[in-house]
């Protein structure tokens, strides 16, 4: 038996305990180096009102050891949009005698598109919808001047669909996971962290290799919404082709790539728009409403078509004149 390295590191009735049997853990969804997610069952808020959510309980072993926990809930907490993961609840207890942060975040029911990418490409329909959902979640955040720094296929959760819908089909994509956000203030980006130690180098750039923008990657300060419709349209050409487009090459990137160009039988329309999206020059890219509305049209008139083709022809089942 494998045992997991964290495994041992909190009791279910130690948590319980500590939250004043606020919490009712389900089970465990996962664990890592910063900390442990449960799902859970949220009965009273702190200050004793009944409730019934159904969460997304994190809870972080070593707070000094995790300067991301804050950058996200300050990120959040103002936010209630249906395709950004939203904050319940934040605050600390004591586990088992230790002091221990915990976060709160809504249960997104469903799977990461990095685990769905897993069976090989999307359908052209999954994809304007994930890229309708995630620009609205795009220009939501940007609405409060935040940037989201990180958007990759494992910060986008997919809800569950409905198991009479059409195979294929998946829901709604919600985008997570703010940890290396940055908001525009006073006329400069800010990195959303806690105060520490000045640093003695060039700060580190907190996102992931193959999905910065260019402007990302020079570590420019003034990034805008520009850099994460870039990394979007990383995700979303990843999707069509079923693989990264560069093989994780930052550099291949930034030099520029094209999904259009004969090398992609796709719809027409989408590989436009994510020509746009990949433009080296954050000023050639779309605002994210504007995506968003486009991605919008593209699958109604998808949809339009798929319906017109099922339809029998009435040429064909109609009786013949008299």
């Amino acid at each position: 038996m494998v045992v997991h390295p964290y495994a041992c590191r909190f009791e279910v009735a130690d948590i319980e305990a500590a939250l004043r049997g606020r919490y009712i853990i389900d089970r465990e969804v996962a664990a890592g180096g910063q900390g442990v997610v449960y799902r859970a069952n949220r009965t009273s808020r702190p200050d004793g009102t009944g409730t019934n959510d159904v969460v997304a309980l994190k809870l972080h072993f070593d707070r000094r050891r995790n300067p991301r926990v804050q950058p996200e809930i300050t990120a959040t907490e103002n936010f209630s949009h249906p395709h950004l993961a939203g904050l319940v609840e934040y605050g600390y207890c004591e586990v088992a005698g230790r002091l221990t942060r915990y976060v709160a975040w809504e249960f997104i029911d469903g799977q990461p598109l990095s685990v769905v990418l897993k069976a090989g490409p999307l359908m052209e329909a999954e994809i304007l919808a994930i890229g309708r959902d995630v620009s609205a979640a795009i220009a939501e955040i940007w609405s409060q001047r935040i940037v989201h720094g990180d958007i990759k296929p494992s910060n986008i959760m997919l809800r569950s669909t409905d198991p009479q819908a059409m195979a294929g089909a998946i829901g709604n994509a919600v985008l997570i996971d703010l940890g290396a956000a940055k908001y525009l203030g006073h006329g400069n980006i800010l990195s959303l962290k806690p105060l520490g130690r000045p640093e003695r180098r060039a700060p580190r750039r907190i996102g992931t290799l193959g999905y910065f923008s260019p402007e990302q990657l020079r570590g420019t300060k003034t990034l805008s919404c520009a850099s994460d419709v870039f990394s979007l349209g990383v995700v979303m050409l990843q999707c069509l082709l079923g693989r990264h487009p560069t093989n994780y090459d930052q550099a291949a990137l930034a030099e520029g790539i094209r999904a259009s160009g004969g090398r992609l039988a796709a719809n027409v329309g989408l590989l436009h728009a994510l020509d746009r999206m990949l433009a080296p020059v954050a000023s050639y890219r779309p605002n994210p409403i504007e995506l968003s509305h486009r991605f919008q049209t593209l699958l109604q008139a998808m949809q339009a078509e798929l319906a017109q083709a099922a339809r029998p022809s009435r040429e064909v089942q109609g009786s013949s004149p008299d």
